[in-house]
């Protein structure tokens, strides 16, 4: 049915599904009276990502998603010049040493984040926020509620359409999540392209000079501060494999905590989950074609990694959590990743009461034949040698369930 009316809205050269970078532009101009943009390089990737989802493999649901998800991001790009307009105190906000964990999926990150900002000195940004970054009230808490209440009417249609969502990876409104959304509003996300399969997107973006976008996200993560302090950040995302030389010279005495598993296991599960998004905007997918992309991005994420690392030469800045280890004795890998940046040891306690209240939304149960995403172990295990061996990486265990 939303397909269906989407097609009709298209039909009709409706301004919401028109796929032109001026259409968009204007449209958020009429929308908030502002014209400001501030840095003018994302409308680049703009124009990059609307070319895309203008091929005809796309869906009208994809065109009009596309398009609704652009005109937010450049909506919320004139909002931020202005916020900063009238809070210039903001850019003196300082951002120390912040954590950054960094991994494929399925490897632990989730965990981690929630365990490192359990001491009150240390805060990771919840969804709510870095979806919806820019104050709407005065009253901190009306805004909080208000922006709370959108990003939950947002979160119950995106269950509707793809219920299976919850089985794998659970997100609500007030949990701490992936910052690229933040990354988004400078139209330079690594997601664009292997969660929603904007493969030249991908190819583009993984030649870009991503400094100004880090240099801008520092600016939003400035803006989540000035409303609620924090002494340090803990960050998580995948997206920053690719760009660990923008993030190092944008935060430069940043932790980087990088999780370490078997690639083809999450490879595996990563390309089921993000078959649901295909779908959705694609219509119909060639499934078999799917692991074999998300490997070959998986693959220059890493090897972009190691090569910034070795570039940089501090090994003190990183810290390699095994996952293996990392089941064993989750409190204690805390503290080896504390004693190891020289931060203050989180109380046992606190890390057993998180422990002992996570939730249960069935992460990592769905089923799936990697077979099915094109996948072959030992092909993938030779694709990923040099950073298998680089980091003793355990193979062979399968699947995730």
């Amino acid at each position: 049915m939303a397909t269906r009316a989407c097609a009709v809205s298209e039909a009709l050269n409706l301004p919401f599904t028109r796929l032109d970078v001026d259409s968009v532009l204007n449209g958020a101009r009429r929308r908030t009276g502002l014209t400001d943009w501030g840095d003018e390089r994302f409308i680049k990737g703009l124009e990059q990502t609307l070319k895309v989802v203008d091929d005809p493999q796309y869906t009208p649901l994809a065109r009009a998603f596309i398009s609704g998800v652009c005109g937010r991001i450049v909506v919320n790009r004139l909002k931020i010049e202005q916020w900063f307009k009238d809070h210039p105190e903001a850019n003196d906000i300082p951002i120390d040493k912040p954590l950054f964990v960094l991994g494929f999926p399925r490897t632990g990150t989730t965990v981690l984040q929630n365990m490192l900002e359990q001491p009150a000195e240390r805060r990771a940004p919840q969804f709510w926020e870095l979806t919806s970054p820019v104050p709407w009230h005065a009253d901190l808490e009306r805004d909080r509620r208000a922006r709370i209440k959108r990003i939950e009417s947002d979160l119950f249609w995106a269950y509707k359409f793809a219920p299976e969502m919850a089985e794998m990876h659970e997100v609500r409104a007030t949990t701490a999540e992936e910052c690229w959304p933040l990354l988004s509003n400078t139209m330079s996300v690594v997601n664009f392209d292997i969660c929603h399969g904007l493969k030249p997107y991908g190819e583009w973006l993984l030649a870009q000079d991503m400094e100004w976008a880090y240099a801008e996200y520092r600016r939003m993560l400035q803006m989540l501060l000035w409303r609620v302090p924090a002494e340090q950040l803990v960050l998580k995302c995948p997206e920053h494999l690719w760009f660990v030389d923008s993030l190092l010279k944008v935060f430069p005495d940043a932790c980087i905590v990088w999780t370490h598993r078997a690639p083809f296991d999450c490879i595996a599960s990563y390309s089921s989950m993000i078959s649901l998004s295909r779908r959705t905007l694609q219509g119909r997918i060639v499934p078999e074609e799917i692991g074999p992309h998300i490997t070959d991005r998986f693959n220059t994420g890493v090897t972009r990694a190691m090569a910034a690392r070795a570039a940089h030469g501090d090994e003190s800045r990183f810290f390699d959590v095994p996952f293996a280890e990392l089941i064993q004795d989750r409190i204690g890998m805390v503290h080896r990743i504390e004693e190891h940046f020289g931060l203050k040891v989180t109380d046992r306690a606190a890390l057993q009461g998180w422990l002992d209240s996570e939730r249960s939304d069935g992460r990592g149960q769905h089923r799936y034949d990697a077979a099915m995403w094109g996948l072959d172990q030992d092909a993938v295990n030779a694709r990923f040698k040099p950073y298998i061996d680089h980091f003793g990486i355990e193979v062979g265990e399968g699947p995730t369930r």
